[in-house]
């Protein structure tokens, strides 16, 4: 997926969320070499960010979080599996079982 095309899709998926009543906070759209390294050796990712590069460092990927009623993260109301198969719909990759919160 383009940045464009990226950015228009993830905009959708933000727009129905709020629209159902989520409150989604975006995190990590984009990411240095160095950056991706240190989550990597810190056990973070598996992608290294030079030999394996995070489409995060493409800023073609997005880290969602969700809010509740007490302002803590929490799940998603209709689940991380709703979402992400609504970004499949929109042209995103499948939910990563281990990174949720990770929409590419």
């Amino acid at each position: 997926m383009t940045r464009i095309r990226f950015t228009q899709a993830i905009v959708q998926l933000l727009i129905e969320m709020i629209d159902a009543q989520e409150s989604p906070i975006i995190d990590w759209v984009k990411r240095s070499a160095m950056e991706q390294t240190h989550l990597y050796k810190a056990g973070r990712s598996k992608c290294d960010g030079i030999i394996k590069r995070s489409a995060h460092q493409r800023a073609c990927a997005m880290d969602i979080y969700f809010i509740n009623d007490k302002n803590e993260v929490a799940p998603p109301i209709k689940g991380f599996e709703y979402w992400h198969k609504r970004w499949a719909e929109l042209g995103g990759k499948p939910m990563i079982e281990w990174d949720k919160n990770h929409f590419e």
